[in-house]
């Protein structure tokens, strides 16, 4: 940041000296001249930090998750509509970043200029040419991995030039032009580390990522053939490798990795970071994961208690952690502490709960009971229990106690203290879901009984509104991701053991839960599809890692041939109810409102994403289409 400062002050200073000259009554007053820009090293750097808009389609957030079952969608967010009723639209509706000419663009302005500088010394140009590239793949990456082809530019297009160019043949030929791009960045790039900008660990970071998407695209539409002596997965581990030893260390306070207490944690590899001075709630995931609540509306329902502030967040909740993703919390059994299993699966709960009990009652606004859950008539009921006369658990220690540690810092759940706030989030609550039928459909509530907690800053002040400035920073890769990408490399080599290691790292660090001992391939696929979902979860990964497991198949996708359905992107949305006396549970599956929670997925085609139509037919070059599209 000091030295983008220094930069632009620089560029001031020249502008000011030059005031008086004549040139500048025929000139536009508002813009430098390439001449200047191109002429020094610290000038150039000004275009090329502001050409770093690219890397927003790899923040964390909700991102792609939408269109998974890890979240629970209030609307369409994230088009996600368009997605889950699988219309014909889709084609018309977003192009999902297919044209991203204007980015690349600046990215060969950049590598242009620069080689032709003469105010540049040779080894600063080395490095920003390689910076230039890294942008150039990462554009392409994103629109690689929705839609498989892209249309590969690699000089300063011309008035001269044609422009109606085509696409590439198949994935893998947009694979070979980005890996060529980031292996020449890795190579090329300094190793210093500058929080917001890219080096050569970023660089290989990345790599290792694209390099397992490119496998499994390969031969698309037909099966990738995944082979353990493929090249591509002796690059995931030679950059992987290049990354753990640049000195990144994971992280002990995984919450604080994503609010203010460790933004630039020794394990962030690559973040986006943006000050008050601009940032607000309302442009920030916050505004989407934080409800709006005041006392009359827990009131008219009977809930409690209230909170201390009258009015502690009052933000537009848009997407919520689903049961289907916190369920992958393991817990520790109390009676075998080398047993981690899902919470319902512990002797514990086994010991415990009654699962014959019906436990329903019919919903209504005053006089709810507090030993009763309900379910709206839309819903379809899973399970339900009761915790047996005698027992000293509860619904709540059942959930918490001895379960990862990423559930807690990744998620505000029932009886969770955040804030200096207590959430209550069962029936009679003060932020459960049943609280927005009450008030009419309102929208300020969760639909699941839970919100994030990961990604939401402590110290936001005087409360979460819209308008309230914060710091605010996104993570977009880090060293616990390169460790399962490095794992995912060593299952398709058939090498359990390393694979094993490699994930263990983050779930003995990050989740403090006994490390997995699997030693087959189908034991070691499900821990690992189980650790990356928990690990990653809000980080824009899980509906990618989703389609790369579908297209491997196999042990990958439970045991389904390539290119087949996902369970991830179609089994039923569930929601958990907890009575007030914390004794009493349902489970319902449903649409929770909308029909964006009625998961869609037509294997044949939704691998990729379309070539948008219109532009097809403005240029044929872009044909075909993709298959079934």
């Amino acid at each position: 940041m000091k030295k983008f400062i220094t930069t632009i002050g620089i560029l001031t200073g020249v502008l000011v000296l030059n005031s008086c000259k004549k040139v500048l009554d025929t000139l536009p007053t508002d813009r430098i001249s390439a001449d200047i820009i191109w002429s020094s090293k610290a000038n150039a750097e000004t275009f090329i930090f502001s050409t770093y808009g690219i890397m927003s389609s790899y923040q964390s957030g909700p991102g792609s998750d939408p269109y998974t079952t890890n979240i629970i969608a209030q609307g369409g967010i994230g088009g996600a509509s368009t997605v889950f009723s699988e219309t014909g639209g889709l084609t018309n509706r977003s192009d999902f970043g297919f044209n991203n000419w204007g980015s690349i663009r600046r990215c060969n302005v950049i590598i242009k200029n620069v080689t032709e500088s003469t105010g540049i010394a040779d080894v600063d140009k080395k490095a920003l040419i390689a910076e230039a590239k890294f942008l150039r793949a990462m554009s392409y990456y994103s629109v690689a991995r929705n839609i498989g082809r892209i249309v590969w530019i690699d000089k300063v297009l011309t008035e001269n030039d044609e422009f109606k160019l085509p696409t590439t043949a198949n994935p893998t030929e947009s694979y070979n032009y980005i890996i060529k791009d980031l292996e020449e960045a890795v190579a090329d790039l300094p190793t210093a580390k500058v929080s917001g900008r890219t080096n050569k660990y970023v660089a290989a970071a990345f790599l290792t990522e694209v390099c397992l998407q490119a496998l499994a695209y390969k031969n698309y539409p037909n099966a990738p053939n995944v082979a353990a002596n493929d090249p591509l997965l002796d690059k995931v581990i030679a950059n992987a490798q290049i990354v753990i030893d640049g000195g990144y260390t994971l992280e002990t306070d995984y919450e604080g990795m994503f609010n203010e207490t460790k933004s630039t944690s020794p394990e962030i590899i690559y973040g986006i970071y943006r000050k008050a001075i601009n940032t607000t709630v309302s442009s920030t995931p916050m505004q989407n994961a934080m409800p709006n609540i005041t006392a009359d509306k827990i009131n008219k329902f009977q809930g409690s208690p209230l909170f201390t502030k009258s009015v502690p967040f009052e933000c537009w909740p848009e997407n919520f952690p689903a049961q289907n993703l916190t369920d992958d919390y393991l817990t520790i059994d109390k009676a075998d502490p080398t047993r981690v299993v899902a919470w319902n699966q512990t002797s514990q709960y086994m010991n415990a709960i009654d699962e014959t009990v019906n436990v329903l009652a019919p919903f209504s606004r005053t006089g709810f009971p507090h030993d009763k859950t309900a379910k709206l008539n839309d819903e379809t009921l899973v399970k339900m229990g009761r915790i047996k006369p005698g027992s000293t658990e509860t619904i709540w220690t059942l959930t918490n106690e001895n379960r990862d540690a990423r559930w807690k810092a990744s998620i505000i759940s029932d009886s969770t203290r955040f804030y200096n706030e207590l959430f209550t989030t069962g029936l009679r609550g003060n932020a459960a879901r049943f609280l927005g039928e009450i008030n009419g459909g309102d929208y300020a509530f969760t639909l699941s009984n839970m919100y994030w907690r990961k990604g939401i800053y402590t110290n936001v002040n005087p409360s979460y509104l819209n308008s309230v400035s914060t710091d605010y920073h996104f993570v977009c890769m880090r060293l616990g991701r390169v460790y399962l990408n490095l794992a995912e490399a060593y299952l398709l080599k058939g090498d359990v053991a390393n694979a094993v290691i490699n994930f263990n790292k983050t779930r003995v660090m990050h989740g403090k839960i006994p490390a997995s001992t699997a030693s087959s391939s189908t034991v070691a696929w499900r821990d690992y599809k189980r650790e990356r979902r928990v690990e990653l979860t809000e980080e824009n990964d899980y509906y990618f890692s989703l389609l790369r497991w579908g297209r491997y198949g196999g042990d990958a996708n439970d045991g389904l041939t390539p290119g087949n359905t996902i369970a991830g992107l179609t089994e039923p949305v569930r929601v958990m109810d907890i009575s007030k006396d914390r004794k009493s549970f349902s489970i319902v599956t449903g649409p929770f409102r909308t029909t964006y929670n009625q998961r869609k997925f037509s294997s044949e085609r939704r691998y990729l994403f379309p070539v948008p139509q219109g532009m097809i037919d403005n240029n044929p070059n872009f044909a075909p289409q993709n298959p079934n599209w």
